[in-house]
């Protein structure tokens, strides 16, 4: 019997910024998937009140999380532009994936917190996850509560981030908007 359920695993996410939520969805796909891949969504847009961080910040973040893990070398993170075409992102994920990494098989599963994020890979990968974002055990978070919480200065969202990042949030925020 195979160690995981699937031979490789997709996950996108802008993660702005990095929270216990989207750890969540990479916790539960290193349990179950060989191998592991993070695409950081929307790569061309940083310093904007909805994507502060710039995906070397973001990559950051999940390296400082997983880099003292034995399952860190399975856990690849890729950046994504933006193609402004929902209609064929699923396409254009899996093209780009194809011609960028012909060493590693397709994915077989993707991992997803919502349906919507899901769809677009539908008819394109064979195994749709979806990580319960209302299980009553674990609190429900979004990026964009997050940043509602630092630009109100409500401390509370030291809670929803990994601390081995606050110092990444606190110095972006205090640098940045001159606040916290």
């Amino acid at each position: 019997m195979p160690k995981y359920k699937f031979k490789h695993g997709l996950t996108i996410m802008r993660a702005q910024p990095f929270h216990i939520g989207h750890q969540k969805i990479i916790d539960q796909m290193l349990a179950e998937c060989e191998l592991v891949t993070v695409a950081l969504g929307s790569i061309q847009e940083q310093g904007t009140e909805r994507n502060p961080f710039n995906y070397t910040t973001r990559k950051k973040m999940i390296q400082n999380v997983y880099r003292s893990k034995p399952e860190y070398e399975r856990l690849k993170i890729i950046g994504l532009f933006d193609i402004n075409n929902p209609a064929e992102w699923g396409e254009f994920v899996m093209d780009f994936l194809k011609e960028s990494f012909t060493d590693i098989p397709l994915p077989d599963a993707y991992y997803a917190g919502s349906e919507y994020d899901a769809h677009w890979f539908k008819n394109h990968i064979e195994n749709i996850r979806l990580i319960d974002r209302t299980d009553p055990s674990f609190p429900f978070v979004t990026a964009s509560m997050v940043r509602d919480m630092l630009k109100f200065q409500d401390k509370r969202w030291k809670n929803f981030i990994d601390p081995v990042n606050h110092h990444i949030v606190e110095e972006y925020f205090t640098r940045k908007k001159g606040i916290i």
